[in-house]
């Protein structure tokens, strides 16, 4: 299995802070998305790749794990657990679940083996055995984290997934030996097995980031026979457009220099339709117009503003006829932009 390096995925340093590997999967994210590439297979396999790597890397937990073990990764990948699964010593993690079935789904194997998931029984070094004392495992409730595009938890809907739980041994009734000093092969002496199965999960429209979704009765059930709850907790990954502020949504349109001297209509896309705004003749670059009430939805039904910033974008390249324009523009310009300046 080949290593994946999340660093250069991203194309960033591996002591890059948080904000430049954020800037750096928006600026990629945009690149690769499937909307602006359809039919693409390779830009719809890069766009995976790029959320996969901003999974770790934006997850201190998870980025810790990475650089500890860094391409030597899999002469860990086969140790046995520490303890078995009765003990305080057990350490099984209660969010033991396929994570790519949220964020963006499809998680390469390398993440999967990593940092555990996938629905199988496969140990990997870090994903699914810790050697700390699971909260709560006499009720059996599970925690797992669920990864949300911005447009999935503005507009809502419905999220399938697959997700491993523990119950008792069936066949040795959870005691992890079968007669007399007998290890129960079924579940190797622990008492517990692990099944998989598919859930789906009701998202609920403007869900904010951190929040959190019990899911009553699909944890694991151990020793009272009763299964605990699940409960998610919901993480919003960073738009390519959008930028979450509160309940407010921002983003940054680029316009021309003539939209801003002579003004201009300028259509802005949303999650559900698109608007206009209106921009007046003489508009300074860095201009932000708020459109009331077209942000995110607040918990009471509030919702946030949308803000719009104009920045003007600047031509690469020009034709013989537009030179021309802006050389006699530059001749018969009036204005000095650098007349206040003074030390």
């Amino acid at each position: 299995m080949e290593y994946k390096d999340y660093y250069k995925i991203l194309g960033v340093d591996k002591k890059a802070e948080e904000k430049a590997i954020k800037d750096s999967y928006r600026k990629l994210a945009k690149k690769y998305h499937p909307d602006y590439n359809q039919g693409d297979k390779k830009s719809e396999e890069k766009f995976k790749e790029i959320n996969e790597a901003y999974e770790v890397l934006s997850d201190k937990s998870k980025r810790q794990k990475y650089d500890t073990l860094g391409s030597d990764w899999q002469q860990y990948a086969n140790q046995p657990p520490r303890g078995g699964f009765g003990g305080k010593s057990s350490g099984f993690q209660r969010g033991d679940f396929d994570e790519g079935a949220f964020g963006g789904g499809d998680f390469s194997d390398f993440f999967s083996t990593f940092f555990g998931g996938g629905g199988g029984t496969q140990r990997s070094p870090f994903g699914r055995f810790q050697n700390e004392e699971p909260e709560d495992t006499h009720r059996g409730d599970m925690d797992a984290k669920i990864e949300l595009d911005l447009k999935d938890a503005y507009l809502g809907g419905e999220r399938t997934f697959q997700l491993s739980v523990q119950e008792e041994c069936y066949t040795c009734g959870g005691r992890g030996v079968l007669g007399r000093n007998q290890s129960c092969s079924a579940c190797a002496g622990n008492g517990i097995s692990v099944r998989a199965k598919k859930l789906t999960v009701k998202i609920p429209p403007c869900i904010k980031d951190g929040s959190k979704i019990r899911i009553t009765g699909q944890g694991n059930k151990i020793g009272s026979g009763k299964s605990g709850d699940l409960y998610l907790l919901v993480k919003i990954r960073p738009h390519h457009f959008f930028e979450l502020n509160g309940n407010n949504l921002t983003c940054e349109v680029p316009v021309r220099i003539s939209e801003l001297v002579l003004g201009s209509v300028v259509e802005i896309p949303t999650f559900k339709n698109k608007v206009t705004i209106k921009i007046p003749p003489g508009t300074q670059n860095g201009s932000v117009f708020r459109l009331k009430g077209m942000g995110f939805c607040g918990g009471q039904g509030e919702a946030g503003d949308l803000m719009v910033k104009v920045k003007v974008q600047l031509p690469k390249e020009i034709s013989a006829k537009e030179k021309g324009i802006y050389e006699e523009l530059k001749k018969i310009e009036k204005a000095d932009p650098r007349k206040d300046i003074s030390l």
